[in-house]
C-alpha cells in the first residue's frame, strides 16, 4: 500500500472562497469538486519526492494508486486527520495552467484523485490523532500506524463534508405532482436554498418531462451542473438548450465557457465569437476568449482580448493576473 501523510493549514471546507479563512491558502481548494476529481496542492509541493515510494524512481513523472492522508492542526494545536484521497496520482512536478475558472485563474495541483474516492471529515469528527508534523509531506515508516489508518479508512461509515453528486439524481424525476409547471421551479429553488442539489435536479427533470420543448427546464438544470463544476453533464444540457433555442445568449456563452474548461478550444472559440457578437461589452467573456486564444497559440489575439478587457476593468484582480501571466 502506497501511503503518504500531508499536513496543511486548518480549514473547514477546503473548497475555496467562503471558507473560515480570510485568505485562501495554497491547500484551500483541495476538496473542491472539478468534473469528477479533486486536485490537491499545498505549500512546498512544487516538487514532490515520489522516489520515496517503493518501486518508484526519481526518473518517473508520477506515481499512481496512492492513499493520501490529509492532516491539520486544529484550533487547539492538535494534529488531526481531516480527510483522505484514495487511488490518487501524485506528480513529481507541480502542474500549473491558466484556467477559465474565475475562482482559480492560475490552476495549480500536485495530486489528482477521483472525487468518489475522497472524503473530508466534518469538523466535529476530526478526532483521529496524527503524528505531530510541520506543514508539508511526511512518509510514515511505522507499519502499525499505516495498518491502523488503513483500517480506519476502510471501516469509516460516518458523515462526510465533501459533496459528490449522486448518479441516480442525474435523470431521476421528482415524485411530486403539481398542477402548474412553474411550481416545480419554486420547489427546486426551495431545495437549492438548502443545498439539496439532487432533489432540485429531480424537480427540473420532472418539469422537463411535463414540458420537454421548453428550454427553461434544461437551462436551470444546466446551471446547477455548471455551478457544481460538473462540466461533462453541463455540456450535454446546454447543447439541448441550443437545439431548442439556437439564439439563446446565455447558453451560447456557457457552451464557450464549458468547452474551454474541458480543453475543447476550437469549439470554445466558435461559441465565444458568436456570443461576443451578441454581447460586445461583456469584458469577462472577452478575457475568457483571450485564454482560449492563448491555448490555441494565437498569442496576439490573446493579448489583445485580455488587454482590452483590462482597460475596462482595471480593478479586476483576475485580469491583472492574466496580464502578468501572458505578458
Amino acid at each position: 500500500m502506497k501511503i503518504v501523510f500531508i499536513n496543511v493549514p486548518w480549514m473547514k471546507y477546503y473548497a475555496g472562497e467562503g471558507d473560515e479563512e480570510v485568505l485562501v491558502p495554497a491547500c484551500g481548494y483541495n476538496f473542491q469538486h472539478v468534473n469528477g476529481y479533486y486536485y490537491g496542492y499545498g505549500e512546498g509541493m512544487d516538487t514532490f519526492p515520489i522516489e520515496k515510494f517503493e518501486g518508484v524512481s526519481s526518473s518517473d513523472e508520477a506515481v499512481h494508486d496512492v492513499t493520501v492522508i490529509w492532516t491539520a492542526h486544529n484550533r487547539k494545536g492538535e494534529n488531526k486527520v481531516i480527510g483522505w484521497y484514495k487511488k490518487a496520482t501524485i506528480y513529481k512536478e507541480m502542474k500549473e495552467s491558466l484556467s477559465l475558472d474565475s475562482e482559480r485563474t492560475i490552476f495549480k495541483y500536485s495530486i489528482k484523485a477521483p472525487a468518489k474516492e475522497a472524503l473530508l471529515l466534518p469538523v466535529e469528527l476530526r478526532l483521529l490523532d496524527a503524528r505531530p508534523m510541520e506543514e508539508g509531506v511526511y512518509f510514515e515508516s511505522d507499519e502499525s500506524v499505516i495498518r491502523d489508518i488503513a483500517m480506519y479508512i476502510h471501516n469509516y461509515q460516518d458523515d462526510k463534508m465533501n459533496f459528490v453528486f449522486q448518479e441516480k439524481d442525474l435523470e431521476g424525476k421528482s415524485v411530486l405532482n403539481f398542477p402548474e409547471f412553474e411550481m416545480y421551479f419554486a420547489k427546486a429553488d426551495e431545495f437549492l436554498g438548502k443545498d439539496l442539489y439532487g432533489r432540485a435536479v429531480r424537480c427540473f427533470n420532472k418539469a422537463i418531462e411535463v414540458e420537454p420543448e421548453l428550454a427553461i427546464g434544461y437551462e436551470c438544470k444546466g446551471s446547477i451542473f455548471l455551478s457544481l463544476k460538473m462540466y461533462d453533464e453541463a455540456l450535454k444540457i446546454y447543447q439541448k438548450v441550443l437545439e431548442l433555442e439556437p439564439d439563446n445568449e446565455g447558453a451560447t456563452y456557457c457552451m464557450g465557457l464549458i468547452n474551454g474548461l474541458l480543453g475543447n478550444y476550437e469549439e470554445s472559440l466558435e461559441y465565444y465569437n458568436t456570443y461576443l457578437q451578441m454581447r460586445k461589452n461583456d469584458h469577462n467573456a472577452l478575457a475568457e476568449r483571450g485564454i482560449v486564444h492563448y491555448y490555441l497559440n494565437h498569442m496576439e489575439q490573446a493579448k489583445r482580448d485580455i488587454q482590452k478587457a483590462y482597460k475596462k476593468e482595471q480593478d479586476n484582480e483576475s485580469l491583472k493576473v492574466l496580464i502578468d501571466y501572458i505578458g
